[in-house]
């Protein structure tokens, strides 16, 4: 679960930003939802070749959006983003496997872009910009032999992540379609033993949203 002060930070940064970023008249801008599925995995270590598969997680949240009558607007949204990666492992007598989810609340600041005619009800567009992301929580379940047992690794993932953020959707009147990927820039985990023992998460994300306004 996510600890008090991670959440408090958590709302007070989306505060923070909207405060900064809304004008006087930003009342008249957009807002909606969206949620949807990530499918995540975490690039391996250098030196390994590990068996994995992606983990598919939950993304959801809010957004807003400035100057939506303009060809290129700004787009600040507050998600919450689980990611993480399936490690198999197959030795002569057991084979099982340690599922990782990391619980992200994510703070994408997003350029969009639209193509095609303004006022259109069918508008492609694509957006681009960066994610900041803090953990709300780690945890791995190792499951083998027909056991399972779960823990908590916060301790194993750092507090925050940065990613780079492009993708591709449509808006068909008040709903949106769209689907991203988020490069992580920064190594998640604690127990740096060089470059050679980095990981980053890597996610594609697809998602549907309904706008309000």
């Amino acid at each position: 679960m996510a600890s008090p002060f991670l959440r408090h930070r958590f709302t007070g940064l989306v505060i923070a930003a909207a405060g900064l970023i809304l004008p006087a008249s930003a009342f008249a801008q957009q807002v909606g939802v969206k949620a949807g599925i990530n499918s995540a995995t975490i690039t391996p270590s250098e030196d390994e070749e590990p068996d994995t598969s992606r983990h598919l997680g939950l993304v959801g949240g809010v957004w807003v959006r400035l100057a939506p009558a303009s060809r290129v607007s700004f787009q600040l949204e507050g998600l919450f983003s689980e990611k993480g990666v399936t490690y198999h492992v197959a030795l002569p007598d057991l084979n099982g496997s340690v599922d990782l989810r990391v619980r992200y609340a994510e703070i994408p600041a997003l350029a969009r872009i639209d193509f095609g005619a303004a006022g259109s009800r069918v508008r492609a567009f694509a957006v681009g910009g960066a994610a900041p992301a803090f953990r709300l929580s780690a945890r791995a379940k190792a499951s083998a032999g027909g056991q399972e047992e779960s823990r908590n690794v916060d301790d194993e993932i750092f507090s925050t992540d940065f990613g780079l953020v492009g993708g591709f959707g449509v808006e068909l009147g008040r709903t949106l379609i769209e689907a991203r990927y988020t490069h992580g820039l920064r190594h998640i985990n604690t127990d740096d033993n060089g470059d050679e023992d980095r990981n980053r998460n890597r996610v594609f994300s697809v998602t549907a949203g309904f706008r309000f306004r």
